[in-house]
C-alpha cells in the first residue's frame, strides 16, 4: 500500500472516527442510536401485534414499548458507541432524585393550577364540574399516572438525556440546547390539534426541561417537571395533553373562546398563557438549583463532565 493510498485511507477513517477518542463521532453516534431505537419500538409493536392479534393506533401500549425501546437503545448505544456509562448521562445520586423528582412534580402541579385558574377567572372555561368517585380512582389516578411515568422517562432519557449530550459533543451546546428545542417541537407538531403556537410553546418547554439538566447535572428535575404536568394537567385539571385525552379526569371543562388563548384541544401548551407560566417555573428551578446545590460544570457547559476533544 503507498503512501498516498495510505493516507487516503486514514483520511476516510477519520470522518467517521475521531482519532483522540477511538470512537464514532456524534453525529454517527446520533444516527446509529436513532436508527436503533426505530428499530427496537417498532419491532416491539410488531411483537405485541402478533401476541395479541391486533395494536390500534393511538394504543396506550405503545408507552411501554417505547420505554423499554429507548432504555435499550441508550443502554447499547452509552455503552458501545458512547464509550460511558448509562448514569452519565444524569442518573446518579439516588437521594438527590427523590428530591428532584419530587420538586418537578409539584412545580409542574402548580404549573396546571396556574393556567386553569386563569383561564376559569377569565371566564374562557365552560361547564366545570368536579368529577370525583373513589371507585373510579384508579383510572383517574393510577392508570394516567404510570403512563405519564412512562413517558416522562423515556422522552428525558432521550431528548435531554442521550440526543442532547451527543448533540453538545458535535457542534457545542449553545447549538445543541437551540437545535434540541426545536427537534422537541417538531417532533410534536405532529400531534393531533397541533397549531404553530402549540409548537413554539413546546419549543418553550424544551428549554426548561433542558435547564432543568443544566442546573443540576441531573436528569431528574426533568424527569419530575414531565411526569407532573402531563399528569396535573389532564388527570386533575381536565385539559388534553399535548392533543390526546387519557381518560377520565377529576375536573371536566370545555374551553371556550381562541385557541391561541385557551389551548383548544390541544390543551394549555396551545396558550399563549403559557408562556409566562414557563418563566415563572424558570425563575422557581433557579432557586431550588441554587439552594440544593450542583455538580461542577466542566468547560463545555455541560454539568459533570470532563472537557475534550472535539467529537
Amino acid at each position: 500500500m503507498t503512501a498516498t493510498a495510505a493516507g487516503r485511507q486514514t483520511g476516510i477513517r477519520d470522518w467517521f472516527v475521531n482519532p483522540a477518542e477511538g470512537r464514532l463521532r456524534a453525529g454517527w453516534r446520533i444516527t446509529a442510536f436513532l436508527l436503533l431505537f426505530f428499530l427496537l419500538a417498532a419491532s416491539g409493536q410488531v411483537g405485541l401485534r402478533a401476541l395479541l392479534g391486533s395494536f390500534p393506533k393511538g394504543s396506550p401500549l405503545v408507552f411501554p414499548v417505547l420505554a423499554v425501546a429507548a432504555t435499550l437503545a441508550v443502554l447499547f448505544a452509552r455503552r458501545v458507541l458512547d464509550r460511558r456509562s448509562f448514569a452519565s448521562l444524569g442518573l446518579t445520586r439516588p437521594r438527590r432524585a427523590v428530591l428532584d423528582v419530587g420538586f418537578g412534580f409539584l412545580l409542574s402541579g402548580v404549573m396546571a393550577l396556574a393556567m386553569f385558574g386563569m383561564l376559569a377567572a377569565s371566564g374562557l372555561l365552560a361547564d366545570v364540574k368536579f368529577a370525583f368517585d373513589a371507585g373510579a380512582l384508579p383510572g383517574i389516578v393510577l392508570y394516567p399516572l404510570a403512563l405519564t411515568v412512562l413517558i416522562g422517562y423515556w422522552e428525558e432519557l432521550v431528548f435531554r438525556g442521550y440526543l442532547l449530550q451527543n448533540m453538545a459533543d458535535g457542534m457545542g451546546l449553545r447549538l445543541a440546547v437551540i437545535v434540541s428545542c426545536l427537534l422537541y417541537g417538531l417532533v410534536h407538531a405532529g400531534n393531533p390539534n397541533a397549531t404553530l403556537v402549540s409548537t413554539l410553546v413546546i419549543v418553550g418547554f424544551g428549554w426548561l426541561r433542558i435547564y432543568g439538566y443544566l442546573a443540576t447535572g441531573l436528569l431528574w428535575l426533568s424527569m419530575g417537571m414531565h411526569i407532573g404536568w402531563n399528569f396535573f394537567q389532564h388527570s386533575v385539571f381536565g385539559f388534553a395533553a399535548s392533543g390526546h385525552s387519557m381518560g377520565s379526569t377529576l375536573i371536566s371543562h370545555r374551553p371556550t373562546g381562541p385557541g391561541w388563548l385557551t389551548g383548544g384541544a390541544f390543551g394549555p401548551e396551545g396558550s399563549v398563557l403559557m408562556l409566562p407560566v414557563l418563566a415563572v417555573a424558570l425563575v422557581a428551578m433557579r432557586a431550588w438549583a441554587q439552594r440544593h446545590g450542583n455538580p461542577d460544570s466542566s468547560r463545555d457547559g455541560l454539568p459533570g463532565r470532563r472537557p475534550g476533544p472535539a467529537a
